[in-house]
């Protein structure tokens, strides 16, 4: 029994080292991104991954789309967490809104841990949040009239 209990305690502070780790790296991003580095943050997102060119064409239109941001929304006030989803073990999705005068954006980091190391697999932003309560919101009224 003795044994068992320290198995778990074992699994339980790998576990949370995991997710430490692709905690950090959001923390990291949100932490540059408030500093008003926004091409570092972005930068800080993709140096887990090698198999993506931080300089590539793609990466380059989002810095850009990241630094007009607060052109099109107002002034940046925060963030929230708003989940966590996973596929397996293997890769997951942590969402959160960044939060702007005139609307929130939400923000998914996507992390795959092919082998000990949890590596960002892709990152994207929209603004159809409202689109999505909406729906979600109706979904569960319906099911709260059966």
């Amino acid at each position: 029994m003795k044994y068992i209990m320290i198995i778990c305690v074992l699994f339980l502070n790998v576990s949370a080292f995991a997710s430490d780790e692709y905690n950090k790296e959001i923390e990291k991003f949100f932490s540059l991104y408030e500093k008003g580095e926004i091409s570092k943050s972005i930068d800080s997102v993709y140096s887990t991954n090698r198999w993506i060119d931080s300089s590539s064409d793609a990466v380059m239109n989002l810095k850009g789309q990241f630094s007009s941001m607060s052109q099109m929304v107002g002034t940046y006030v925060g963030k929230e967490r708003i989940g966590v989803h996973s596929y397996g073990e293997r890769l997951l999705m942590v969402t959160y809104l960044m939060l702007y005068e005139r609307q929130p954006i939400r923000l998914e980091f996507m992390f795959y841990r092919p082998a000990d190391n949890w590596i960002i697999y892709s990152f994207s932003f929209d603004d159809n949040t409202d689109e999505e309560l909406k729906m979600t919101a109706r979904e569960e009224i319906a099911r709260s009239l059966r």
